[in-house]
């Protein structure tokens, strides 16, 4: 039988708690490669905090960040998901999760309209126009950022995976580390699972399939993963 081998290209921490979710369910059955697209640098300096009513997080990073530059835990904030939401919590801070992507986050704080001026502390690199569309609609974002996430380029072993036989399971979290994977032809059959439809158009090579989870979160990328691992026939995908 052909077992596929799982390529986390997420950062180190993030990959390998991927991998050992999977590991829990799979065991020996599982065959994993990981090399980071992104390696997070904290930067850990914020900008005056007078004023400021309310903060945004839109990952655990920008939480770690912010507790790293021992930012005040009396702010309330708001995060984009249940996982940033978690680290907000375990790090004293009362959070409100939007439960989903930037669209719900910017939805739910016009719903709430929490007090402001909002903070949102953030990497470099962010997508969703989260301060400029608050700001369209009267709500006064300032932004702070904490971290980056430089990019890095594939390992010799993943290089080697997309050039061989064997199937590979390819979660993409991001369509900035869909487009980090290159535009380079691969060999392997690749089979995509993105967080998002933006990230499945971001990935610039063909793939075998593509699978976009339901909800854009690290539970919902893992489960469709794990469905893959299940249902996939991979003895048939290749002869032995």
């Amino acid at each position: 039988m052909t077992r596929p081998v799982i390529l986390l290209t997420r950062p180190e921490a993030s990959s390998h708690r991927m991998a050992k979710l999977l590991s829990v369910a799979f065991g020996d059955r599982l065959d994993v490669c990981i090399s980071p697209l992104m390696e997070i640098v904290l930067d850990p300096r914020l900008p005056s905090l007078d004023g400021i009513r309310t903060l945004i997080f839109t990952s655990a990073n920008g939480v770690a960040a912010y507790v790293a530059a021992n930012g005040p835990k009396s702010l309330p904030c708001y995060t984009v998901g249940d996982a940033t939401a978690r680290a907000a919590m375990a790090a004293g801070l009362q959070a409100t999760s939007a439960g989903g992507d930037a669209d719900a986050l910017v939805a739910r704080i016009k719903q709430d309209k929490p007090a402001a001026p909002m903070l949102h502390v953030r990497g470099a690199h962010a997508r969703g126009d989260i301060p400029e569309r608050l700001g369209a609609v009267g709500v006064p974002v300032a932004q702070a950022i904490v971290y980056h996430q430089n990019a890095l380029t594939l390992t010799e072993e993943a290089k080697a995976l997309l050039d061989g036989d064997r199937p590979v399971i390819l979660p993409l979290f991001s369509p900035r580390s869909a487009a980090l994977m290159g535009s380079a032809p691969v060999s392997a059959k690749v089979y995509a699972v993105a967080i998002s439809e933006a990230t499945a158009n971001a990935l610039r090579f063909d793939v075998e399939q593509m699978h976009v989870a339901s909800h854009p979160d690290f539970e919902s990328m893992a489960k469709v993963v794990a469905d893959l691992l299940d249902t996939t026939p991979w003895d048939k995908q290749m002869p032995l």
